[in-house]
């Protein structure tokens, strides 16, 4: 299976009748900037309750847990996007409610770890199937939290991703997800852990932020499960492109998010009001 991929990949055969086919996919950039941006690092846990309310909104609505939660992930980046520019405009001289009358709609290019498991049998398959996929998620003023979450099951579920394009590579939000495979295994009953990996750090102070200059995409996003009740959204950010100030109200966001979609899931994505402090 993965041999015919790599040939239709080789052979330059039509994505449209070979849509498995593989991307051959390439971690390097157009070139080297002249001006090597800032990256920095950030981490943010869900456990315990919040990781139990978006278990019961999945199954609520029909949409898979892993999903929901990169959906709530984007929502928070566009709600943090949007009232950064909303800002912007206001220095500028635009009055909030003009610049919420322009500016209604707003997009993420993203390239995203695709399983690529949908062909018969490749489920109890072993082999490295995961591929990259590009697909552009859009938000607009209209659209509910709810309808969100919907439109980015709708786009993963039907597969309305294309082929990856390197050109495009330095310009897209590289999207990974990771999580536990829960079932006990074999007679000892073994099972997944990824305890070696964090360690303590759940329960460990906060970090400093780490940062270093490198040719970097503008922002790398690791949605990790640590444990059954534990996520982690791991975030290596280009400053260029999302700035500290941007995460912090990403963050904010995102736990507005999660209470949105337990408590009010039909409000706006991007809602009027003041200006952002």
């Amino acid at each position: 299976v993965l041999e015919s991929r790599l040939f239709a990949a080789v052979d330059l055969e039509p994505s449209f009748s070979h849509p498995e086919q593989l991307s051959l996919r390439a971690g390097i950039f157009d070139e080297t900037p002249k001006r090597q941006p800032w990256v920095y690092d950030h981490e943010v846990l869900l456990e315990g309750a919040a990781v139990e309310a978006l278990h019961r909104n999945a199954k609520s609505y029909g949409i898979p847990f892993d999903v929901v939660l990169l959906s709530m992930v984007l929502a928070a980046s566009f709600k943090a996007t949007w009232a950064q520019e909303k800002l912007r405009s206001f220095y500028k001289g635009v009055k909030p409610e003009d610049f919420e009358a322009s500016k209604t709609e707003l997009s993420l290019p993203l390239t995203l770890y695709a399983p690529m498991r949908d062909g018969n049998m490749n489920d109890a398959m072993v082999g490295l199937f995961s591929d990259w996929r590009d697909l552009t998620v859009a938000c607009s003023s209209l659209v509910s939290l709810l309808g969100f979450c919907l439109e980015v099951a709708d786009l993963i579920r039907f597969r309305r991703w294309k082929m990856f394009d390197p050109v495009h590579n330095s310009n897209n939000i590289l999207v990974n997800i990771l999580p536990l495979d829960e079932q006990a295994r074999g007679g000892q009953h073994f099972q997944q852990t990824r305890a070696h990996e964090y360690g303590g750090l759940r329960r460990s102070q906060p970090d400093r932020r780490r940062a270093y200059k490198a040719a970097h995409r503008p922002m790398r996003i690791t949605l990790e499960q640590e444990a059954p009740d534990a996520w982690w959204i791991n975030l290596n950010i280009n400053e260029s492109n999302f700035s500290t100030a941007w995460c912090r109200s990403f963050v904010k966001n995102l736990e507005q998010c999660l209470q949105d979609l337990q408590y009010q899931p039909l409000s706006p994505m991007l809602q009027s009001g003041g200006l952002p402090v």
